[in-house]
């Protein structure tokens, strides 16, 4: 016998033998022998009862989920010496990790050869995909070593309950449990961010202020909402007796535009909501396209489907949104009576919203550079790819390997759109080869 991916020697009763344990039941099962040097030689095990003990309560006590219906452990001869041999199957219930470790490639493991070696994330991701069909929000989160400061000073100051009991409830806990990535999304640790610009004048050149707001969602879209109310200025018109004040951006439309950014967003993306603010306009970028069934028509019409129902749930409990369908409505009739209308561009992966500036003097009708067809006249809106890609620039991916992971385009695409954006001078090529990096002018 030899170790190969399914066969594994152990010489003597050791805790490393939960490691192949976890492997073995994330990957194609296999076999550990107790009492067998590396290169083969049956040394025997002398106390078989023990031992035998001693390896079912280190895999019962020491491996989450439960994998014990998933193991045998009996005594098996080898040369006339007594050799335990510990047989594993593939669980159905991956990842299986280590207690103590969590859901983390520290306490992942897979097999690979005659190797137990750590899960890369990506490789985690797709075992928690498919151990079910679940929203990104409900599944498990690599991290478990979170807290929840923020949000819980938010709750209490809106009166919800925020106990072990009501984390289960809005599934910020699962069952058996671990921290759902909706916890993740609403703790201290939350690792996406949102990026506010404020621009001189119409185009993408001179910065006024940049910030970026990380955190718990609950605190950062509280503090992008005070961050952009203080930038949207407050304009006072005398009409006889009376003074009439108004601001550059209805606060209701703002606030829906905000608020539907991190509602609809798809969180599997990891670059950062982009806020952009320009002297005529503010454009709202999102990653994530429409729900699945829903047109742009329907959007138009009011159809909501959240992409991430539980935090929706946690927005509709704090009063951050009325009801489910209602912010396009309301936007669309902030507008009603002005010249230039609100646009909502829609790709496959993702949403912009460019809300005009109420103030701003028109020399012509604000037209974005996105390709934006009405579907009511049979087309499909959309914001052209090369804009996409700039924007995600923008956001921080750098290197055409993940441009091209991140929006799902073959390597030939990708690359004729980042010529394009060469070409047109509104990005730049930084080092060669494998260490080409690109970044937006």
């Amino acid at each position: 016998m030899i170790e190969n991916s399914n066969t594994e020697f152990k010489r003597e009763y050791t805790d490393s033998i939960r490691k192949a344990v976890v492997a073995f039941a994330n990957t194609d099962g296999g076999c550990i022998y107790i009492g067998v040097e590396d290169d083969g030689t049956v040394v025997g095990v002398a106390d078989v009862d023990d031992v035998q003990k001693r390896v079912i309560s280190l895999c019962r006590d020491g491996i989450q989920p439960d994998v014990m219906m998933f193991l045998s452990c009996d005594r098996t001869v080898i040369e006339d010496k007594d050799v335990i041999r510990l047989q594993v199957q593939r669980g159905t219930d991956c990842p299986y990790y280590l207690k103590g470790k969590g859901i983390r490639p520290e306490g992942v493991y897979v097999r690979r050869g005659p190797v137990s070696l750590p899960a890369a994330e990506s490789q985690i991701r797709k075992m928690i995909r498919e151990a079910g069909d679940f929203h990104y929000e409900q599944e498990r989160s690599l991290e478990q070593e979170l807290t929840f400061k923020e949000t819980e000073r938010f709750l209490q100051e809106a009166g919800v309950p925020f106990a072990e009991a009501e984390r289960r409830t809005l599934r910020i806990v699962s069952k058996d449990g671990l921290y759902t990535n909706l916890g993740l999304l609403l703790s201290d640790q939350c690792q996406h961010t949102v990026k506010v610009a404020i621009f001189s004048g119409k185009k993408q050149v001179v910065f006024r202020d940049r910030r970026e707001f990380s955190g718990s969602l609950l605190l950062q879209v509280n503090q992008v909402i005070e961050y952009l109310d203080f930038h949207n200025a407050l304009h006072s018109e005398i009409r006889g007796m009376k003074r009439l004040d108004s601001r550059d951006y209805p606060v209701e439309s703002l606030r829906e535009a905000i608020f539907n950014a991190f509602v609809h967003r798809d969180y599997g993306f990891s670059g950062s909501i982009l806020v952009s603010v320009y002297e005529d306009r503010i454009e709202i970028l999102s990653l994530g396209g429409l729900a699945e069934g829903v047109t742009y028509n329907d959007m138009m019409l009011g159809v909501s489907i959240p992409r991430n129902p539980k935090l929706a749930e946690i927005f509709y409990r704090l009063h951050y949104i009325e009801a489910f369908g209602t912010g396009v409505r309301r936007i669309l009739t902030d507008y009603a009576e002005c010249e230039e209308k609100p646009q909502f561009l829609v790709s496959d992966n993702a949403v912009k919203v460019i809300l005009p500036n109420l103030h701003a003097e028109w020399e012509h009708p604000v037209i974005a550079e996105d390709v934006v067809q009405d579907e009511r006249q049979g087309y499909t809106a959309e914001i052209a790819a090369d804009e996409g890609v700039y924007q995600l620039i923008a956001a921080g991916l750098d290197s055409r390997k993940k441009l091209q992971s991140e929006l799902g385009f073959s390597l030939t695409k990708t690359v004729n759109i980042l010529r394009k954006l060469l070409d047109e001078g509104r990005i730049q090529r930084v080092g060669n080869g494998k260490n080409t990096r690109y970044r937006c002018k």
